[in-house]
């Protein structure tokens, strides 16, 4: 019985041993890819919404002898009321992204066509001629906008939040026409020019593969210096030889806030 059970038990451990040959290895442990880097060129479009104002800083260039002194102050103030403005815009962008370590660097190029219209009706009474009133009509405008951007964030894998600032130009128009019911009087004054300014914001990028990303940003864009002159006549119309009493001088100055969200596509 003993040989037996012997037997009996090398055989069992026999073909334990032969089945345990036969098992596969087991697979090795799934170890995750690693995200793929920021780096890269894009291209792109973007859209959003523009928000600001618009003062014309009014001065005049004395001596004057159209205004009484009471007056003036009236005139200038009513004229230098900060506008509200506001639109759309919509365009694309081309940039580039590099990864270091944890940092990501960007420069990225924009051009969006921009819809900034402000306009105000102004009508206001003498302080020394009551109830003779004046009035100013005032008009700012923005059509576009190129910006040329550095910006500098954290990787956090699929979010990239940044903060940004650069460079922008835009085409600035302003207008200002003043007139008087009492002598009569008028001046108007219609200024463009393309302006160079600075813009600051932040966002935020993601990505949902190695290829798409989208993003929000908010920027604060400023232009300083859009300046002129126009003198005040006592005539209904075009300023005739000797007419000319007192000039008004502008100096514009524009302060946009723009919400924009953009996609792109990374090489």
């Amino acid at each position: 019985m003993r040989k037996i059970l012997l037997l009996a038990t090398g055989f069992v451990l026999c073909t334990a041993s032969a089945y345990a040959a036969d098992l596969p290895s087991k697979a090795p442990a799934m170890v995750a890819p690693a995200p793929a880097s920021w780096t890269g060129w894009y291209v792109g479009i973007n859209g959003g919404g523009v928000w600001g104002s618009t003062d014309p800083a009014m001065g005049q260039l004395l001596p004057d002898s159209f205004f009484a002194v009471a007056n003036r102050q009236t005139v200038l103030a009513t004229g230098s009321t900060i506008g509200n403005n506001s639109g759309g815009l919509v365009g694309g962008q081309v940039g580039y992204l590099y990864q270091m370590g944890p940092a990501v660097l960007g420069l990225e190029a924009g051009f969006d066509w921009m819809g900034v219209n402000q306009s105000s009706n102004n009508t206001a009474v003498y302080p020394n001629n009551v109830p003779i009133t004046f009035n100013w009509n005032l008009n700012a405008k923005a059509d576009w906008l190129f910006t040329l951007l550095g910006r500098i964030g954290i990787d956090m894998g699929s979010w990239y939040p940044y903060v940004t600032g650069g460079l922008a130009v835009s085409e600035l128009k302003y207008s200002a026409v003043f007139t008087d019911t009492f002598y009569p009087g008028n001046s108007s004054v219609s200024l463009s020019e393309t302006k160079a300014g600075y813009a600051l914001g932040a966002g935020v990028e993601w990505r949902w593969d190695a290829h798409w990303m989208v993003r929000g940003e908010y920027l604060y864009v400023a232009f300083d210096g859009l300046q002129g002159t126009s003198p005040v006549c006592t005539n209904a119309g075009a300023c005739a030889p000797g007419t000319n009493q007192t000039t008004f001088t502008y100096d514009v100055k524009f302060r946009e806030n723009i919400g924009r969200v953009a996609l792109s596509y990374k090489w």
